[in-house]
């Protein structure tokens, strides 16, 4: 047995072949993250430390709903016959009550895309119902899609206006849907009876992840204050965390081993916005229920952007301890690994799409030149006309008869290049998801998902093992920021 036996090693060696990180494993920084100055890193667990297993997750939550909704609300058995699919909505979209419709709008908060129930509005319902106006989704009856456990919820609201639709379902209208499904998915997750399924078959709800105690224990050996900051109550949070981190480590036997402050109910966004008194478990060194972040930062001797903070909750987890306590943000998108494979996937069909749109917009700037010469053609004859000659005339005729063909053709070929990218761009977005396309980016605008990652979160990145390929005291690095005109060079 060789020292480099697997067996004696906490962590596999790297191979020669390891040198560059896979996309999936690595951190995506919008500013630049100087780890070394971070003093403590704080952890949500739903979604970030603890991966639950999707789509099983999500089925089990949108049937707990269906169940909640049919028992103590008085709908139709019908609502229980429905299955439940993965593949409907995204996160990212807008949930409008009022008129029943799910929405994915652009960095602008122009609405790209919408369904009503579950049916797609064509654009020029589309316009009809929301112009190209931008819309405040804090406004009465919105509701952002911002989190994985609100997935459910949007398939049960979308079928449930279906059901409105078709006088299969009985109700005032679809803010009463609407009101009744966020009740009822609600419900499922604070009654109780769905934390205690999940606990009962952990093994097959929550996967474990070799590479998390790797991380922890990293960077806790490296000098950093690891926190773990959850709304989740105790029983919850013991029965997860001990299934993924206890005996991972000899050194650290127990899940709380990991961690210099435990804060479970925290009552996130609040947690970031009041100042309730925390209150210390009995019996439990170091946890504590509620509080708020100056207690915090001051149990831990770190403040302001000596902190960094990881979680998959855009407002809760990430805006909210931005801007109300200047904490440096890491934002867990789990979805990102599919979205990293397709993109490999479509890679070459991405490269054609900017080779069409490239070409397109050359012949469309060819075709307008063109056309510009044909007026300028067109002019000259009208103004010169009693002093030209029969010959000259022939002349600027027969260019501008030339011209005008010449921008025709061109004209044409645009709209057979056009043709030819929307094919293929309908035909990479439905990869994506059919409905709804990639979650980052609709054609070539963003969306609205988009901008408030590049707005909030210093970094972005898959799951939080991917911490553990990183120097604890090393900088990540954002891209140089540039100009149009700089990217030439």
């Amino acid at each position: 047995m060789t020292a480099w036996d697997p067996a004696l090693l906490a962590a596999p060696p790297l191979t020669e072949g390891e040198n560059r990180l896979p996309p999936a494993h690595k951190l995506f920084a919008l500013r630049t993250l100087p780890l070394g100055e971070i003093r403590a890193i704080g952890f949500d667990m739903d979604h970030t430390l603890a991966r639950y297993r999707a789509p099983e997750i999500d089925g089990l939550a949108f049937k707990k709903a269906a169940r909640l909704l049919v028992r103590d609300r008085g709908y139709s058995p019908w609502l229980l016959e429905i299955e439940y699919d993965p593949g409907f909505a995204v996160r990212g979209l807008v949930l409008d009550g009022l008129r029943g419709n799910l929405l994915k709008l652009n960095r602008e908060r122009q609405v790209v895309r919408a369904c009503h129930g579950s049916r797609a509005m064509p654009r020029p319902e589309l316009d009809v119902v929301y112009g190209r106006r931008r819309l405040s989704t804090a406004a009465k009856g919105f509701r952002n899609i911002d989190t994985l456990f609100e997935i459910p919820e949007s398939h049960l609201y979308a079928q449930m206006v279906d059901g409105l639709d078709r006088g299969l379902l009985k109700a005032e209208n679809y803010l009463q849907l609407f009101r009744d499904v966020r009740w009822a998915i609600d419900s499922a997750h604070r009654n109780g009876e769905m934390k205690a399924e999940i606990l009962e078959h952990r093994h097959f709800f929550i996967p474990p992840d070799p590479q998390l105690a790797l991380t922890l224990d990293r960077l806790k050996r490296e000098g950093k204050k690891l926190f773990l900051l959850t709304n989740s109550e105790w029983s919850f949070t013991h029965g997860v965390l001990s299934h993924l981190l206890d005996g991972q480590d000899e050194a650290r036997p127990r899940w709380t081993d990991y961690f210099d402050l435990v804060v479970v109910s925290s009552r996130k966004p609040a947690f970031f916005l009041e100042t309730p008194e925390p209150v210390a478990l009995e019996g439990r060194p170091r946890c504590f229920t509620g509080g708020h972040a100056a207690w915090l930062e001051a149990q831990l001797g770190a403040e302001g952007e000596q902190i960094l903070y990881v979680g998959d909750h855009i407002y809760g987890d990430v805006l909210r301890s931005k801007k109300n306590a200047s904490w440096r943000t890491l934002l867990l998108v789990p979805e990102l690994e599919r979205e990293l494979r397709l993109l490999e996937a479509r890679n070459q069909d991405m490269r054609d799409l900017v080779r069409l749109e490239t070409t397109r917009r050359r012949t469309l700037r060819r075709a307008s030149v063109l056309m510009d010469q044909w007026k300028r053609n067109r002019v000259r004859r009208h103004v010169l006309g009693p002093r030209l000659s029969a010959e000259a005339a022939v002349a600027l005729d027969h260019e501008a008869a030339h011209l005008a063909s010449s921008a025709e053709a061109l004209q044409r070929r645009a709209e057979l290049q056009n043709l030819e990218m929307d094919t293929l761009m309908k035909s990479v977005e439905a990869a994506f998801n059919p409905m709804w396309g990639p979650m980052f980016r609709d054609r070539d605008e963003q969306t609205r998902f988009a901008d408030q990652i590049q707005q909030f979160a210093c970094a972005y990145t898959g799951r939080v093992g991917n911490l553990y390929m990183y120097d604890p005291h090393a900088t990540v690095y954002a891209p140089m920021p540039a100009l149009p005109h700089e990217r030439m060079i």
